[in-house]
């Protein structure tokens, strides 16, 4: 029983923590994202947010960097976590 209410405690505090995600540049500029180390189509599936200068939600860095391919953009990273 205290075990499951640590764990509760603990998900809590994450979850109220995660939406103070570091900016990384200005709103305007961003931050240019790291596509070398992505593959994309083949990007994991993995839900580590982006939010883009378009103010779109990216699953992650590497699906940013698969959308710009696709549509032949250059959307950066305004921040981590969701717009």
């Amino acid at each position: 029983m205290k075990a499951a209410g640590l764990g509760l405690l603990l998900g809590l505090a994450f979850c109220c923590c995660a939406g103070h995600a570091e900016h990384e540049g200005a709103a305007d500029q961003g931050k240019e994202p790291d596509c070398s180390r992505h593959s994309p189509p083949g990007c994991p599936r993995i839900f580590d947010p982006v939010c883009g200068t378009d103010n779109v939600t990216y699953p992650n860095e590497c699906e940013l960097c698969a959308a710009n391919l696709g549509k032949q953009t250059a959307v950066r990273i305004k921040k981590r976590g969701t717009c």
